[in-house]
């Protein structure tokens, strides 16, 4: 593939012809121009596959080049790079259909996902348009994806027969005994990086690292994101090698041993696959093993991974087990006791308040009760708390909240370091309301007072 990049600045222009890794992205020719006048004798001479081109350059800019090169028909993708965030550049390239747009500065393996992301894009199409034999490699690849986007959606659930013919037509290759461990990604705090790279790149970027680090594969076959919304989960296939099916076949001690050796191999894949996450983007990255299981179980094992996920939130930022989610019975717990909540809002003390709060919540993670019903306990406790608080101040609940503090609400079920942010929000909007509201009555009442003392002396111009 040829590919072009179009920028007036020189250091630009050679920190990505330098640093990036061509022949892993299957580039074979890379050329550069200092401008569009450039670009365009260029393309007319030998046209590419792939265009990168920065938006501000003297005389027509980036989007100028993108116009002419829509009008020209010509096929390849284009990727616009600029430094400023300009709704009206993003608007504009939305509109001339550019496949990507990068902020400068950027990262070089950032701008390598978008190109791998693009060169896959022009492969697909080229074996769209190649004839059956080509099509066969494609429809094989979509097709294990569809068919595990299926059974992790329980779509084949009592259909055993089109379950078989569906996995051998997605190449799950399900032999005798063979089984899969199946690891689950909740991937939250999504907003800043959807804003710099949008969320189609972030999940595909994270679809590609889980095939590298996770399955040992370039292609995502074996790897389906959902898109929640605020959240997105990631199931990722991993195989589970000899690992029997049958308990009787090897012996039970032999299969749990096998068993932990296989969690501990994708638990520490998962943890490499976290920290080259992290040094990409700023989002959160909480990991669920499932117990190695047959296709048919996916759906199962799925959906136990996702609750586990929702409701032990002591695991937030982190990789663990369904077995050790399950474990983690723990002990009885007190709730928060509103007398002692109560007394530290009279004080307007809100780090006794909060310290007091971050204690039981300790003391919920240490016996391992610390879920999501506990959360939302908690949550209520403290509304409770505060909510009574206002009423006997004679302060409307509603003049104390807003949209973040609604939007922060929502998240405080999420994690510990979530609940306590909350809460420590919530409490600075109400003692901030409470000392303007004194602020307000002591005016007022000098006022009064004025008028009082004052109430019988003439009023003159």
């Amino acid at each position: 593939m040829r590919l072009l990049i179009v920028d007036d600045d020189p250091a630009i222009v050679e920190s990505i012809c330098d640093l990036v890794n061509w022949k892993k992205l299957g580039i074979q020719e890379v050329e550069t121009a200092p401008g569009s006048v450039q670009a365009k004798q260029i393309l007319q001479e030998r046209p590419a596959d792939i265009v990168i081109s920065d938006i501000e350059m003297p005389g027509e800019s980036g989007i100028d080049l993108l116009r002419w090169y829509r009008e020209e028909k010509y096929g390849g993708k284009f990727l616009l790079l600029t430094c400023h965030e300009s709704f009206s550049y993003a608007q504009e390239a939305l509109k001339l259909r550019a496949e990507e747009y990068l902020l400068k500065p950027f990262r070089v393996d950032m701008i390598e996902m978008v190109i791998q992301k693009l060169v896959r894009s022009i492969e697909e199409e080229r074996e769209k348009e190649a004839g059956a034999e080509s099509q066969g490699k494609q429809k094989e690849r979509r097709n294990t994806q569809a068919v595990l986007a299926d059974l992790l959606t329980d779509r084949l659930s009592g259909k055993p027969e089109e379950l078989r013919r569906e996995l051998a037509e997605g190449n799950f290759l399900l032999e005798e005994g063979r089984l899969f461990c199946l690891a689950v990604v909740r991937m939250t705090n999504l907003e800043k990086d959807e804003e710099a790279y949008g969320k189609g790149l972030v999940f595909f970027t994270l679809e590609n690292m889980a095939c590298e680090i996770l399955t040992g594969s370039p292609e995502n076959a074996r790897v389906v994101s959902f898109d929640h919304g605020r959240y997105g989960m990631m199931a990722v296939i991993c195989d589970s090698g000899s690992c029997p099916e049958d308990p009787a076949d090897t012996g039970a001690d032999a299969v749990s041993t096998e068993k932990d050796r296989i969690t501990e191999a994708v638990r520490n894949n998962l943890k490499l696959y976290f920290e080259k996450a992290a040094a990409m983007f700023s989002l959160t990255l909480t990991a669920c093993i499932g117990e190695p299981v047959s296709p048919k179980d996916f759906y199962a094992c799925f959906r136990q991974c996702e609750e586990a996920l929702e409701r032990d939130i002591i695991y937030y930022g982190n990789v663990f087990s369904l077995e050790e989610a399950a474990s983690e019975t723990g002990d009885s717990w007190r709730a928060l006791e509103l007398k002692t909540m109560e007394e530290f809002l009279e004080q307007k003390n809100r780090k006794g308040f909060l310290d007091y709060v971050k204690k039981e919540l300790n003391a919920a993670v240490q016996l391992s009760i610390m879920d999501h019903e506990q959360a939302m306990r908690v949550i209520q406790e403290v509304r409770q708390a505060v909510y009574a608080h206002l009423a006997r101040t004679g302060i409307l609940i509603s003049l104390v909240t807003d949209h973040e503090a609604e939007d922060m609400a929502r998240m405080a079920s999420r994690s510990v370091i979530d609940l306590l942010r909350w809460a420590n929000y919530l409490l600075s909007r109400v003692f901030t309301y409470e000392e303007e509201l004194q602020k307000s009555s002591g005016i007022i009442q000098e006022i009064d007072h004025y008028i009082e003392e004052h109430y019988s002396e003439e009023i003159g111009r």
